[in-house]
């Protein structure tokens, strides 16, 4: 059965707008933040308006005395800018209904007379377009930050909800920013829209919107929109960053105008590697060239049903990464637990990094687990944390010694009798190093599992979580 619906019509979404009221942020506090919207303090601007970063939250401040001051971005609407009070009140909605690591963090909103402004925390890196044609970004790196963006999508399509789906209708390079350890945050959600996820076909007619270069050419076509629509415009970004080129490369014919006809001509004529960006291509292993490149020109597919989810996607990514780190020389163990429920995630050491911190929120199950690593130079870098946290957990942290490292887990797997179904989850972990045993975290109960290694032979963790640590293995170096 084909679904038709429209989005949230405006008297819905403000009615949603006056439960946020503790969300406002009064306009005197905005302007002392951003030293009143000063150019030193300006960083950006987009189809909104201007940006400004600012400190919320400073002492000197009447009504934010005593919270903590927070690093924000700033987000004025232009009214003559082409956006108006139905996006403002959209992406309010949605960032204060959505939660997820690689979506942006909303801190509040003011809407005082003419002024329309939207805060969020600041994102120190701030947009992947502004590294596609740099050495900032290696390519190990380039492939980290689009796992993450494809997480925050997939969650986006899949986890906002029972029964419905966000379609974000504007997914770009320039919407994805990048907090302090490269990790993909999507933002600008003013022209999203939500649409139902329990019928067989499920589209939106609607006005086009999007950005010349990204739009699905069938949207375009048709001026119907599904959650495939996104896929396409990710799969532009995704040769993007492959390419160090921006969607709209030129003025001429189509294929020197738009980077999505330019990729697929030399994808189909094996010749892709002509354009690749000079500084990654030697650094690219093939197979992981082979992975990335498959699943972005399906992206790209002109049939949407022939266009991939973004659950395969992350798990297309994730073998790319593999693959680049690898080169076929680890070895998967595992999979405890759960092998369908939640996202698949992966976690893999670099060859000049070590892992230094586990850190684990656990009660009756592992909920969330993240990880902390050293490099030669003794930089610590934080990975995402998989899994969802809450209140009332316990959070336990094993930190190991330079010359410590991992050489076994014990752990337990227990379900969890919900509502609908019965869950298979990762109930209890323990690790073991060459120096002593940490944990059990959480209660030993369900069918245990173990598995010792060598010395040595620890590259890294992965798994599926949702709501909670569904599965775990570890990837071991090969002695092949």
């Amino acid at each position: 059965m084909i679904a038709i619906q429209f989005s949230l019509n405006l008297i819905c979404i403000m009615s949603l707008i006056q439960e946020l009221a503790h969300l406002k942020i009064p306009i005197e506090d905005i302007k002392l933040a951003t030293n009143n919207f000063s150019d030193d303090n300006f960083i950006g601007e987009g189809g909104f308006g201007r940006v400004y970063k600012g400190q919320l939250g400073d002492s000197t401040s009447a009504t934010t005395s005593g919270r903590t001051a927070t690093t924000v971005a700033v987000k004025r609407l232009d009214v003559k800018g082409g956006q108006g009070q139905h996006e403002f009140l959209m992406e309010i909605v949605m960032l204060s209904s959505y939660k997820h690591d690689n979506l942006v963090s909303l801190v509040g909103f003011c809407e005082e007379g003419e002024e329309k402004i939207i805060v969020y925390e600041h994102e120190v890196r701030g947009s992947l377009d502004n590294y596609l044609a740099t050495d900032y970004l290696t390519w190990v790196q380039r492939l980290q930050i689009c796992l993450g963006a494809a997480r925050g999508l997939n969650y986006l399509h899949s986890g906002v909800g029972e029964g419905h789906r966000v379609l974000h209708r504007d997914i770009k390079s320039s919407n994805v920013l990048l907090d302090q350890n490269w990790e993909a945050k999507i933002s600008d959600f003013g022209l999203s829209k939500i649409g139902p996820m329990n019928q067989d076909i499920t589209f939106l007619v609607t006005k086009l919107a999007g950005t010349f270069g990204y739009v699905d050419p069938l949207y375009v076509a048709t001026g119907v929109l599904t959650k495939e629509s996104d896929v396409y415009s990710f799969g532009v970004v995704l040769f993007e960053v492959l390419c160090g080129r921006r969607a709209m490369i030129g003025k001429y014919d189509e294929e020197q105008r738009f980077l999505s006809h330019l990729v697929k001509h030399r994808y189909e004529e094996g010749k892709l590697d002509e354009i690749i960006f000079p500084s990654i291509r030697k650094q690219i292993k093939p197979n992981s060239l082979q992975t990335f490149s498959r699943i972005a020109y399906q992206c790209l597919n002109i049939d949407r049903k022939r266009r991939p989810t973004m659950a395969v996607i992350i798990e297309q990514l994730q073998i790319s990464l593999e693959l680049q780190i690898s080169c076929r020389r680890i070895t998967r163990i595992g999979l405890w637990g759960s092998r369908t429920g939640g996202d698949p995630w992966s976690f893999l050491l670099d060859s000049n990094q070590k892992l230094r911190k586990i850190t684990i929120a656990h009660k009756q199950w592992i909920y969330e687990i993240g990880f902390t690593t050293e490099d030669f130079s003794g930089s610590l870098d934080s990975s995402q944390h998989y899994g969802k946290a809450r209140r009332g957990l316990t959070i336990s942290k094993v930190d190991f010694d330079v010359d410590e490292e991992i050489i076994g887990i014990d752990g337990t797997v227990g379900e969890n009798m919900g509502m609908h179904s019965t869950l298979t989850l990762i109930s209890s972990l323990c690790f073991i190093t060459n120096k002593k045993k940490n944990g059990p975290f959480g209660p030993e109960v369900g069918t245990r599992f173990s598995v010792p290694w060598d010395l040595g032979s620890f590259a890294g963790f992965f798994g599926r979580s949702g709501l909670y640590i569904d599965g775990l293995g570890i990837y071991l170096k090969s002695t092949q």
